[in-house]
C-alpha cells in the first residue's frame, strides 16, 4: 500500500514539474519574439533570459543553441494559433480555401507576434524551416492536373514559395488593406493564371 501510494505521488510530481518545464519553455519563446518585434537584429541568449525572467542555464536546459531557440520560435506560434491546423493543400481547388483559413489565422496573430512573424527579423529562422516548405508546396505543384512540365512545376513551385510567405501576406492585409476574402481570392487567381500560362505556351 505504501508502495503504491509512494509510486502515485512520484507520478504527479513528475507531472509537475513537466508543466513547469513546459511554462519555461513558452515563457523563454515568447520572450524570444517580444525582442524580435522590437526589432532586435541580433538575439543572444543573455537578452533572451533577462526578457523571460529566467537564468541562462535555464535557456540553455530547453534549447542547447541559439539556433534550436530561434528555429522553435515559429512552430511555437504555428500552435498557438493553429496554423499547423491548416491542411497543406493537395490540388489547385484546395490552395483557396486552405489559403483564406490561413489568412483569418494571421489576422489573428497579437502585434508583436504579427510583426515578428511577417519581418525580416527571423531569416535565420526561414532558412532553418525553408526546404520543409519548399517541398510541402512542390507537392501542390505537383498535383496540378493535367500535369504540368517538370519546368513549369518548378515554376510554379517557387512562385507559391512567394505568394504564400509571411512577408506577403501581411502585404495583402496590413499594407494594401485588402480583406481575408480579396487576399484569397487574389492569390487563388495569381496562381491560376500562372498555371493558365503554362498550360497555353505547351499548347502554342
Amino acid at each position: 500500500m505504501t508502495r503504491i501510494a509512494n509510486r502515485s505521488k512520484r507520478e504527479y510530481r513528475s507531472a509537475l514539474r513537466q508543466q513547469q518545464a513546459e511554462a519555461t519553455r513558452v515563457r523563454i519563446l515568447d520572450a524570444t519574439i517580444r525582442l524580435l518585434a522590437d526589432g532586435a537584429s541580433s538575439i543572444s541568449i543573455p537578452a533572451v533570459a533577462g526578457e523571460a525572467g529566467v537564468s541562462v542555464p535555464t535557456i540553455y536546459r530547453h534549447f542547447s543553441t541559439k539556433d534550436e531557440l530561434l528555429a522553435a520560435v515559429y512552430p511555437h506560434v504555428a500552435r498557438r494559433f493553429g496554423f499547423d491546423q491548416v491542411a497543406d493543400p493537395q490540388e489547385l481547388d484546395e490552395f483557396r480555401p486552405a489559403m483564406r483559413d490561413y489568412l483569418a489565422r494571421f489576422a489573428a496573430l497579437d502585434g508583436p507576434t504579427r510583426a515578428v512573424w511577417g519581418s525580416t527579423a527571423v531569416d535565420e529562422t526561414r532558412r532553418l524551416t525553408f526546404p520543409r516548405r519548399v517541398e510541402r508546396l512542390r507537392r501542390l505543384a505537383d498535383g496540378i492536373d493535367p500535369p504540368l512540365s517538370r519546368r513549369d512545376r518548378d515554376r510554379i513551385t517557387r512562385l507559391l514559395v512567394v505568394l504564400t510567405a509571411s512577408s506577403s501576406l501581411r502585404l495583402w492585409l496590413d499594407f494594401l488593406g485588402s480583406t481575408i476574402d480579396e487576399a484569397a481570392d487574389d492569390l487563388d487567381w495569381a496562381v491560376r493564371a500562372a498555371v493558365a500560362s503554362a498550360r497555353e505556351a505547351t499548347t502554342r
